[in-house]
């Protein structure tokens, strides 16, 4: 009986790997790239191995960056190895692996999903063999995690859908970069380098996600830009109630405005004149209390985290870059502390509970969390089962389900600041689901002046629940609260209005993305698809994937597209940025469009969930390359840059 090898995606992944194996990685093992037992071989790869060649391996005419040459679609797609020693090394020891004849079964344990999927196949199509291979699919990297996975592995064919969908995902980011990047470069590469006064020729890349992500920013700053500010009124009162002696405030409800739902927002402002003249109308009028409405809300723990609600939280609480939080999480997981990261479910599956008590007995052990656990345990059975569907769900678990911490002790003493928040976020957000709701008692009281009605809102917090363990990021207030005991106050009650405020107040523009929040856009990117039929489709396919958005984002930066304040995360275009966007707009602007982009995603995920063939698929992209490519051959050549500067020029 011949040896196992297994092959992983990270050589850190690898001694976890090692280690259920009964073995351990020494310095010589990493020197050579692979350790060795009586049974197994471990080895790994460092991320990908394997590239798509450039258009020069199909035809060495494509070294010159040419209109008439596009579009570039390859018949057969080439792939190669990174042009780098350490990576060739690695891939050729690999190779000699996985063709080695005492070697009779191969593992990937490469991450589980899409791209993990194709770091693997791409290293085993190349290395020739034709060896059995099977799929370890874990989502974390505990012990108990990987024995399981191992033991469970399914015949790679198996995964051969998902497979399918990582290549023409690959094909599809090759087609529009190669064949975009090079036609505007081409066509107006010179005329924005002159534009930007840079001494060479500007390099426009495009690409397929990060272009359509660039218009959401600068579609942003236009609009911030052309936003016209309108000054609006409206009337605070100050009451004295005649029994209980209260001195509280409302705000004036214009009456044939209360409900209008309809109205568009200049219908629901008021102007001075109008204040003024209601002021005028009220004052020395007795008032009477209309109503007072007492009522008990609950507010149920949130939902767990996925990868964007994780990123976003993290931004919002600490200022974390995206991609610092991806890293982090990615670390965490490595280490065995959390579940896999680069997940879009905010649920576990009903195979996961099993689990939770171990998970809790563990998170138990570390000091900061005792008491949370303990409370727990004192509420008596978990307040989570099969049948809570807000946090169990099958049917919403994708690849992996949501993020939630391992049983595995984690020293955070020992952890960064970073580290021991991000972790810190994780772990009370899946404490929290096993606590009650929070309960609040609100107040609202409507007092009448001459028929004119003045609403007060109060909110007290009566219950804490689950806000003992998290608190979320707070939203903006919907409702203007007062703190005086207004729930002390009687229907029917006389009130003497002892003053009446004009408030003046100025309509706001809409907020720079941060890059969390710009995150959360790409995850939901079905909000700006008008069809409700489209929208319906691409609901769960978001711009990008969980595990490209922050790379995505980074890249726009590194590039000088985008900048990100250091501090604040607020993102905003460059001039080149805007400047590249007002050329798409002008020549091809469905290239900015979240729908079609969104679209090409659900695309994807049809021929993981084999509703689709990667054939259809890849029929369709090309035709729409070909289509697009020639329109921008036939566009406007004479677009004036110099109007964004005038643009740019007005907000400084």
């Amino acid at each position: 009986m011949g040896k196992k090898l297994y092959i992983t995606e990270k050589p850190s992944v690898a001694a976890s790997f090692a280690e259920v194996l009964g073995m351990k990685i020494t310095k010589q093992d990493r020197s050579k790239g692979y350790a060795e037992s009586e049974h197994s071989v471990v080895t790994w790869c460092f991320g990908h191995l394997i590239t798509m060649a450039y258009p020069d391996a199909y035809d060495p005419k494509y070294r010159e960056w040419k209109v008439e040459d596009l579009p570039i679609i390859p018949k057969v797609y080439k792939y190669i190895v990174i042009d780098d020693e350490g990576i060739k090394k690695q891939f050729e020891t690999i190779k000699t692996l996985m063709n080695r004849e005492d070697i009779d079964l191969i593992f990937a344990c490469t991450d589980s999903g899409r791209e993990g999927e194709y770091i693997f196949r791409l290293v085993y199509e190349q290395s020739g063999s034709n060896k059995k291979a099977k799929r370890v699919w874990i989502s974390s990297q505990t012990e108990e995690a990987i024995r399981e996975g191992i033991l469970n592995a399914k015949d790679i064919e198996e995964y051969d859908s998902l497979a399918r969908a990582a290549y023409s995902r690959a094909k599809e980011d090759w087609l529009f970069g190669m064949n975009f990047s090079r036609i505007y470069t081409c066509l107006y590469g010179r005329k924005l380098s002159n534009f930007l006064k840079e001494s060479k020729t500007s390099v426009i890349a495009i690409g397929r996600v990060m272009t359509c992500v660039l218009g959401l920013v600068v579609d942003r700053e236009q609009e911030i830009r052309n936003f016209m500010p309108k000054k609006h009124y409206g009337i605070t009162a100050t009451f004295l109630s005649s029994v209980s002696n209260l001195l509280y405030k409302g705000k004036w409800v214009p009456q044939n405005k209360k409900d209008d739902k309809e109205a568009d927002d200049e219908e629901k402002y008021i102007s001075r004149e109008e204040a003024e003249q209601v002021i005028e109308r009220l004052k020395g009028h007795p008032g009477k209390i209309k109503k007072v409405e007492v009522k008990t809300k609950k507010e149920q723990p949130p939902l767990l985290f996925n990868l964007a609600e994780l990123q976003s939280e993290a931004n919002k609480k600490f200022k974390l870059p995206v991609d610092k939080t991806l890293e982090i999480a990615q670390w965490l997981y490595e280490k065995k502390l959390i579940t896999y990261p680069r997940t879009d479910s905010r649920v576990i599956s009903t195979d996961v509970l099993e689990e939770v008590p171990k998970v809790l007995n563990g998170i138990y052990k570390n000091p900061e969390y005792r008491d949370y656990v303990l409370k727990i345990k004192e509420m008596g059975d978990l307040k989570v089962t099969k049948s809570t569907k807000r946090y169990v769900d099958n049917s919403k678990v994708t690849d992996h389900y949501a993020i939630i911490p391992t049983y595995v002790n984690a020293e955070t003493v020992r952890m960064d600041e970073n580290t021991k928040n991000v972790y810190n976020l994780i772990v009370k957000r899946f404490l929290a689901i096993f606590f009650p709701p929070a309960v609040y008692n609100t107040v609202r009281v409507e007092t009448v002046v001459n028929n004119e009605i003045f609403v007060s809102n109060a909110k007290t917090l009566k219950e804490a629940g689950w806000k003992e363990v998290y608190e979320v990021s707070a939203p903006k207030q919907d409702e203007e609260l007062t703190e005086a005991p207004i729930h002390l106050l009687v229907k029917n009650e006389a009130v003497e209005a002892k003053d009446f405020e004009l408030e003046e107040k100025e309509t706001k523009p809409p907020s720079r993305y941060t890059d969390g929040s710009l995150i959360i856009t790409m995850e939901k990117a079905g909000k700006f698809i008008e069809d409700e039929e489209l929208r319906e489709q691409i609901k769960t396919c978001g711009i990008g994937t969980s595990a490209t958005r922050a790379g995505i984002i980074k890249k726009l930066s590194d590039i000088g597209y985008i900048k990100i304040n250091p501090k604040t995360q607020v993102v905003t275009p460059t001039l080149k940025g805007e400047a590249i966007v007002e050329l798409v707009r002008r020549t091809a602007r469905e290239l900015l469009s979240p729908s079609l982009t969104a679209s090409w995603e659900k695309g994807l995920a049809m021929i993981e969930n084999k509703e689709t063939t990667a054939e259809i698929f890849e029929e369709k992209l090309c035709v729409y390359i070909n289509k697009t490519i020639n329109k921008v051959k036939r566009g406007e050549s004479n677009i004036d840059f110099e109007k964004i500067i005038d643009a740019r020029a007005k907000v400084k």
